[in-house]
């Protein structure tokens, strides 16, 4: 079974990602020489992009996934907007303002806003059957370093993304540290490139991958890098299992 890269900005000239239709195509062919055979065509959703609006998003992924077509690149994308959480995340929700993963409805990403962050329990209730994927987890430290935090999120239906390049080469020892926490209880259930180019961030997914396998095992590396990352794309049922959460390892090397 192919990778699936949940989470790669692909939607040229909308975000901070490829500038051209012909960095995207290039970033698609990288993708599928790292493995991948499905992934986001994603753009962010946020005050900095205030007309990235879903029709926009679709529009752009249509236009990708022919010219991919044309030019002869088997991957299948899908699109998707990368929501950044604030004060009318709930109510751009209700109003159809904010392009779940895929365009199915199943799933929604979300980031954290710059230099904060917010606890997602009212939201995910609020967006049930909706569940909530977080982008990027390992960058949240009070996440990453409070396994039973993350343990109440994911009962409450989220799902855990992490960075590919994040589980090939942590920033740090306590990063590292955290990941390792986490694919022991079972906590890391997608992984993305969070791909931008292909002079800079390229969408590297295949170390990842191989890392996580290092990691927690060859069936949770293929499960998260391969059947959910399917599943999600695809807004297929997810049924993900309770972590198995110790004292964080955080709190343990503090002594805490």
């Amino acid at each position: 079974m192919p990778l699936a890269d949940t989470h790669v900005h692909l939607l040229a000239g909308l975000d901070d990602g490829p500038a051209s239709m012909s960095e995207a195509v290039a970033m698609c062919r990288f993708l599928v020489a790292e493995g991948a055979g499905l992934a986001t065509a994603l753009a962010h959703q946020n005050p900095d992009y205030p007309e990235n609006t879903p029709e926009r998003l679709r529009a752009a992924a249509v236009a990708l996934a022919a010219e991919l077509q044309r030019k002869k690149v088997k991957l299948a994308v899908r699109p998707t907007g990368e929501v950044m959480l604030g004060p009318d995340t709930l109510a751009d929700w209700h109003a159809g303002r904010l392009l779940t993963v895929g365009d199915t409805g199943a799933y929604l990403l979300v980031e954290m806003p710059h230099r904060d962050f917010v606890d997602v329990l009212p939201l995910a209730a609020a967006v049930a059957p909706t569940r909530l994927v977080i982008a990027h987890a390992e960058r949240y430290t009070p996440l990453l370093f409070d396994p039973p935090r993350a343990a109440a999120w994911v009962a409450a239906g989220c799902l855990l993304q992490v960075t590919a390049s994040a589980l090939a080469d942590p920033w740090d020892d306590d990063m590292a540290g955290g990941l390792r926490e986490w694919a022991d209880a079972g906590m890391i259930h997608l992984i993305g490139s969070d791909g931008h180019g292909i002079d800079r961030r390229r969408p590297l997914l295949a170390e990842g991958y191989r890392a996580l396998r290092g990691l927690a095992g060859r069936a949770a590396a293929r499960r998260a890098g391969e059947e959910w990352g399917a599943a999600v794309l695809r807004g297929s049922a997810l049924p993900v299992p309770m972590p198995a959460v110790r004292r964080s390892w955080f709190a343990r090397v503090l002594g805490a």
